[in-house]
């Protein structure tokens, strides 16, 4: 195993170590995780899928191709229906708007059940349709309150109790959706009549029960909400999927969501109906407009019929004739040849020039169906006015789903407004080429009247009202051939969108609140937060974790560790003799009497990069580790801005101490002090003076450090942190040995530079330490085993 792989595995290690240290997180979490999970299951309603399809013809339907061909013969060649188109105008707000407008969604029912969770609050809430018990009609003409719960109450007298509150209410037009007044702290408290109006500002609604009130179960509260209809024409587009069913398919899939299925599946059934007939009655305008037509045309045709034939009975009553005589019929047939021809014309440049009004007022619709009811044989007109029929299709389809400014919609209408024109010229030229023909008949009809005008009077008059009658019941009767076939196209024409499936059903199991995925999600989350947590303040603490980091960021030698003894401790080997922490000093003591060995190697000072790091602990609990080996030993505090060694041994902290001896204030045998350790002298700092900084760059304090060092064999000094003041960077030129206390979990990384600014200090034999200080055993991986390691203290 190489160094890579050990080092891997032992964070892996330390990784689970910290985790089963923690291990309740990863019990309690994932178990809160779960209570929440199955509260939320418990409390909301399931929502099931619900689909229907629905099939697009490729081309008009029998019925209505029929109709196509005769009105617009090239039309219904190109017209095939874009599935894009569909998906749109099926998704569309008009259409799911115009789709609830036939069904009574305008009030939601609730009920309250008497669940055992409902005790916490209005948690488990069930919706009903149809089945609530009784039903709420509204008055669409008058304003209602929207999207306030009212609570409704059967009393024992028969009377409904209507109860509600709302901190900000909204009164809407229910026609319209607009909402015509914000009431802030609306409240409404009504008794009313079963069946009996009510009528208040705000609501006007009557409340019916049905059938099934007396067999339904008892509930904690039941209320209804009246829905804002712009909110539930959202509400439904939102949730509403419409997609073919395969790529290139004609079969559209229409799917919903919801939690009460005979809402839902009623909504899909109604949205195909209302698509079905919307598509029948935009088909049947275009042949009702020509059935209209022409029914106003036999209207006019007929009564001049009976006019002529009037004439021509009233003439024949009066002269007592029965024939013209032979002479005439030649010159008759001639004119009536002509006249059929000439009326024959008129009525095609009166269809020119109603196609020809219908284009120059953008009406491109009625021009094609004006043509196509005159059934006048043109090709080329015909292909002009399919080509404009079809682009004319075109833009109503994609201005579904398109604004104005959409560069597909602008160049359909600039070959709309191209093809017009050039319609226009067409029929120009028509109209001119017409005159001319009528002009020419006319002459030719002027000629044989004249020569007609010879013969007897009785006759030509004759010859002239039969001729008249005869026009009049040829147009009548073809007018009557195409009212014929209107009606019939009309009869058989049917949409060409066809309902596959109805709704139902996708799937039993519920499409929300997926209870074994939730509960699967839990487990992970409530196994995953606890470890991200863990992972994340471990990576991101500032602090020194342990022995192996010191050793990365810092070159100074690593004297040893104490074990973590609590705030209280003060002296370990007299508090916890068999104790993890005082085993640890003694390991550390052995330690600092090797690398401190020989009189060059007497004067040890301690320091740390800012308080609260067990430097005076560690420095105290040393000293007398090594005063009891046998080593008399002095421990001298020169911290004397914030002095603590007294306490440790109980001494009056106003006793002398150094700061009186720097000063002159006393003798060296009166500033020391002899605790109940043997081989122990303590040199506390004495009463706190104003110049600690001077006193120690006097030259009294070196011949201080010169006799200790012959008279002990080993001189502790406990100096300032190095973080704080610079009293140490004074005291290092006394000392021999310095070992810089680090805290575990305590000291920030960044402040170990101290240690190697220190450590360039340095000079000569010095030496520089680092101690380790309050690693807690229990709680690190790397010094686990040393939790047992008292029980070898002797």
């Amino acid at each position: 195993m190489n160094k890579q792989e050990s080092s891997d595995e032992l964070n892996l290690s330390n990784l689970l170590f910290k985790f089963g240290r923690y291990w309740y997180l990863f019990v309690i979490i994932p178990i809160v995780l779960l209570a929440a999970t199955w509260l939320k299951v418990q409390t909301t309603s399931p929502v099931y899928r619900f689909h229907s399809t629905i099939q697009l013809a490729d081309r008009a339907t029998p019925g209505s191709r029929n109709v196509q061909e005769r009105l617009t013969p090239t039309e219904s060649l190109n017209n095939l229906t874009s599935v894009e188109d569909e998906i749109s105008v099926l998704s569309s707000a008009s259409l799911v708007q115009q789709t609830l407008k036939k069904l009574d969604f305008e009030v939601s029912y609730f009920d309250v059940t008497n669940s055992f969770l409902n005790k916490l609050g209005d948690l488990k809430i069930q919706e009903h349709y149809q089945d609530a018990g009784y039903t709420v009609k509204l008055d669409t003409i008058a304003p209602q309150v929207t999207g306030v719960s009212l609570f409704l109450e059967l009393r024992p007298d028969g009377f409904y109790h209507i109860q509600g509150e709302a901190d900000k209410a909204y009164l809407t037009d229910m026609r319209t959706g607009t909402v015509l007044e914000t009431i802030d702290d609306f409240t409404i408290n009504e008794v009313v009549r079963p069946g009996q109006l009510l009528r208040t500002p705000h609501l006007t609604l009557t409340i019916t029960p049905t059938d099934s009130v007396r067999s339904l179960p008892k509930v904690a509260k039941r209320y209804f909400v009246i829905n804002h209809p712009d909110a539930l024409v959202g509400e439904y587009q939102g949730k509403l999927i419409v997609e073919p069913t395969e790529r290139f398919a004609r079969v559209l899939r229409l799917t919903s969501k919801g939690s009460v299925a005979s809402k839902e599946t009623r909504f899909l059934n109604t949205l195909m109906e209302t698509y079905v007939l919307n598509d029948l009655v935009d088909k049947n305008r275009k042949g009702s407009k020509t059935f209209e037509f022409i029914e106003s045309q036999i209207t006019k045709v007929a009564d001049s019929l009976r006019r002529s034939e009037a004439a021509l009975a009233s003439f024949r009553a009066s002269r007592g004739m029965v024939d013209v005589g032979v002479q005439s019929s030649s010159g008759i047939g001639k004119i009536s040849e002509l006249e059929s021809q000439k009326a024959q014309l008129l009525a095609t440049r009166r269809t020119y020039e109603s196609v020809l009004s219908a284009l120059r007022t953008n009406s491109s619709e009625e021009a094609v169906s004006t043509w196509a009811s005159a059934g006048v044989n043109d090709p080329v007109l015909d292909n002009q006015l399919s080509d404009l029929a079809q682009l004319t299709s075109q833009r109503a389809g994609l201005a579904v789903s398109a604004n104005d400014d959409n560069p597909v919609l602008q160049a359909l209408d600039s070959r709309i407004q191209s093809r017009r024109q050039s319609l226009q010229r067409s029929l120009g030229g028509l109209i001119r080429s017409s005159d001319a023909t009528l002009a020419d008949i006319t002459n030719r009809l002027a000629s044989i009247k004249t020569a007609i005008n010879q013969m007897p009077e009785n006759e030509r008059q004759m010859a002239r009202l039969r001729t008249q009658s005869t026009l009049n019941d040829q147009n009548y009767n073809f007018l009557m051939q195409k009212r014929t076939e209107a009606a019939l196209m009309l009869a058989t024409n049917v949409s060409d969108k066809k309902i596959v499936d109805r709704a139902q059903l996708s799937d039993s199991t519920p499409e929300s609140p997926k209870g074994k995925q939730l509960y699967m999600f839990a487990v992970l989350a409530g196994l995953m937060l606890p470890a991200g947590f863990l992972l994340l303040r471990d990576r991101t603490a500032q602090t020194v974790q342990s022995a192996d980091e010191l050793k990365r960021v810092t070159n100074a030698p690593f004297l040893g560790l104490i074990a973590d003894a609590g705030r209280k401790i003060r002296l370990a080997r007299m508090e916890m003799p068999r104790s993890a922490v005082t085993e640890s000093f003694r390991t550390v003591r052995v330690n600092l009497q090797y690398v401190a060995a020989g009189p060059d190697r007497r004067v040890i000072g301690f320091t740390s990069s800012t308080s609260g790091e067990g430097k005076t602990f560690c420095c105290t609990n040393l000293a007398a580790e090594l005063a009891l080996s046998g080593k008399r030993t002095i421990l001298i505090e020169t911290d004397m801005r914030k002095p603590t060694v007294a306490g440790y041994f109980g001494f009056d902290s106003r006793h002398a101490g150094l700061s009186s001896y720097l000063n002159g204030e006393c003798s060296l045998a009166e500033a020391i002090q002899q605790p109940d350790i043997p081989n122990l002298t303590i040199l506390a700092a004495g009463p706190i003076p104003e110049n600690a900084l001077e006193l120690l760059e006097m030259p009294r304090m070196a011949t201080l450090i010169a006799e200790l060092r012959k008279s002990y064999d080993y001189v502790i000094v406990d100096a300032p942190p190095l973080g704080l003041v610079s009293e140490y960077y004074i005291l290092n030129q006394y000392t021999d040995v310095t070992i810089f206390v680090v805290r575990h979990r305590y000291t920030q990384r960044n402040m170990l530079s101290q240690v190697q600014d220190l450590a360039q200090r340095q000079t000569g034999n010095q030496q520089l330490y680092v101690l380790l200080n309050g690693v807690n055993f229990s709680s690190t991986y790397e010094y686990r085993y040393k939790r047992e390691s008292a029980y070898y203290t002797a």
